[in-house]
């Protein structure tokens, strides 16, 4: 009996010896050249795991190839969308044409913004039932945006969806019918009568919609589709990184939005890659109308449809920019890089930064509607009409009603003798920041006949505080100033001029992605009429505003490190 247990006992001890040698061989294929003890004990357990667990962060050396399970000196990790039919993890791009070799150099981010805010205003605010001061709180979104953003070594592209739009909207269609009749003592009568209502076909829903090719030149970039037009820098800052709560009345002159095409470059790279950053130089040719984000009242914004303004327009719209960075970009605090100037960002900057800028803005035909900003409108009266639109029949003028020139038309009518109302603007900016201290303003002036001799200056200074590490606060003041000839009767009467107060408040939580701001708003104006003397007279609106926003992403890469930022 004790030779037989001997016997089995020796044939278990070989049998478990073997089994360890075939396992040892097994870890010792699949464990690298060079790898640790530890790792190859790592790659043990991961074998031994039940196959439903498919995805795996593997790690790959740049300088042999090998594939690891834990991070290193010289190790990647290995992108993969997809495992393979066995279930193994992928270590390959899958199976896209056309992705480059180095997915790490391949760039996507899902982004959304959310501003959400409160106003209440006094008894002649557009925030007001008109009994007593602040007797209410509208809440609101002011922006609501969610959108995508691609990019990779040559080329890019950028999707933003407003999202605001898409609540409560009321605009709609209605077709009207007139019926002839005879009344009750046999006299020919008509009424009019409503026979269809509908919604529009599209609220401007598409914020900005634009892709870019990358010219290894000068920086150079062609960009096309509906992007922000190259003018004011306000209207180029993305509204995620505002200081103040809101862009300035003048810039709302001019589309903040256009269909076309654009040139942009740095050219200063070519003399020398560290200058790269000092200067940037913008080119576009755009249809005039807008982007469907700003006026959204229709399916189409091109050049010649009549059906959105009810006039063809024949002529583009040209704008220019360029911009000096006195002392270079701005630096990506994870790596310390000098990236383009974002507008908004420096405030979180302690060196010198200093940004001057100049924009150009031309057109033969302007078409616009009337621009109704509900920040900057009085809450008697119904908007300010910066810019005079052109009205129907460009290039021939109005015409009476036998279809023949009509020459007695007021001047914010095309005629015979003028029978195009065309634009020239100029705009000179400059932003300025040092160890928090922060100071920004801009100065912009229309000529033409649609201008109605619109000028307007404004100017911002605050100081920007940093305490427990992470949080900053921030007290602002700011001042706006326009006047033009609005009713275009020669001369600058009190209605003419808007003057605009502005003092708040930013609290930081995250910089910008994060932040709370009240503000108070005051608009000295004129625009009420003494009801006694029909002159001009004061009125008293005075606003409170407190909003909240947040902003997240989710991809490979945050958005600072993108060529273009969500506007």
């Amino acid at each position: 009996m004790k030779t037989i247990l001997k016997a089995i006992l020796a044939v278990l001890f070989l049998v478990r010896a073997i089994s360890a040698e075939s396992e040892t061989s097994k870890t010792n294929e699949l464990t690298p050249a060079g790898t640790q003890p530890s790792e190859a004990k790592e790659h043990k357990k991961e074998i031994k795991e039940p196959q439903a667990k498919v995805y795996r962060e593997l790690y790959e050396d740049t300088e042999s190839g090998q594939i690891f399970t834990k991070p290193g000196p010289n190790r990647v990790k290995v992108e993969y969308n997809r495992p393979l039919p066995n279930g193994n993890s992928s270590t390959l791009p899958d199976a896209f044409a056309h992705r480059p070799d180095d997915t790490s150099k391949e760039k996507l981010t899902i982004a959304g913004r959310m501003q959400f805010r409160g106003v209440s205003g006094s008894e002649d605010s557009l925030y007001n039932n008109g009994h007593r001061d602040f007797n209410s709180v509208d809440w609101n979104f002011r922006r609501l945006r969610l959108g995508a953003q691609y990019e990779n070594e040559w080329w890019g592209a950028n999707i933003q969806l407003r999202l605001e739009n898409m609540l409560n909207r009321t605009d709609v269609v209605q077709t009207t019918n007139t019926l002839n009749y005879l009344d009750a003592n046999g006299r020919p009568a008509t009424t009019t009568y409503v026979s269809n209502t509908r919604l529009k076909d599209n609220r401007g829903y598409v914020h900005e919609a634009f892709a870019y090719a990358k010219i290894p030149y000068g920086g150079l970039r062609f960009v096309f589709g509906q992007l922000p037009t190259q003018f004011s820098r306000e209207y180029i800052q993305s509204s995620a990184n505002f200081v103040t709560l809101e862009r300035s009345m003048i810039v709302n002159a001019v589309p903040q939005f256009d269909n076309g095409v654009m040139l942009q470059a740095t050219p200063l790279k070519e003399i020398d890659h560290k200058w790269e950053r000092y200067l940037q130089v913008s080119l576009m040719v755009g249809n005039g109308k807008g982007g469907g984000g700003d006026y959204g009242t229709g399916r189409r914004q091109d050049l010649t449809t009549a059906n959105r303004y009810g006039a063809v327009n024949t002529s583009p719209i040209y704008y220019a920019r360029a911009q000096v960075n006195v002392f270079g970009g701005l630096k990506r605090e994870s790596d310390g890089k000098m990236v383009n100037w974002q507008e908004g960002e420096e405030i979180f900057q302690r060196e010198l930064k200093w940004s001057i800028g100049a924009g150009y803005v031309q057109t033969q035909n302007l078409i616009t509607p009337s621009l109704y900003v509900p920040e900057y409108t009085p809450g008697t009266t119904s908007g300010i009409q910066l810019l005079t639109s052109q009205g129907a029949n460009p290039d021939r003028g109005s015409l009476d009603s036998n279809g023949n020139p009509n020459f007695l038309v007021q001047n914010s009518v095309p005629t015979l003798g003028r029978p195009k109302m065309g634009l020239i603007g100029h705009t000179y900016d400059s932003t300025f920041t040092y160890k928090g201290f922060y100071l920004s303003g801009a100065y912009t002036t229309f000529g033409g006949a649609a201008s109605n001799d619109l000028f307007g200056y404004h100017g911002t200074i605050g100081y920007n505080i940093p305490f427990l590490d992470k949080y900053y606060i921030m007290p602002v003041l700011k001042y706006e100033y326009i006047q033009g000839d609005f009713n275009r009767n020669g001369k600058v009467d009190p209605t003419d001029s808007l003057r605009v107060y502005w003092a708040g408040l930013n609290l930081f939580g995250d910089k910008h992605h994060f932040k709370a701001q009240l503000y108070y708003q005051v608009l000295g104006n004129q625009f009420d009429v003494n009801p006694s003397t029909g002159n001009a007279m004061p009125i008293d609106d005075r606003r409170v505003y407190l909003q909240l926003q947040a902003n997240f992403w989710t991809g490979v890469v945050s958005p600072e490190a993108y060529s273009y930022r969500p506007n």
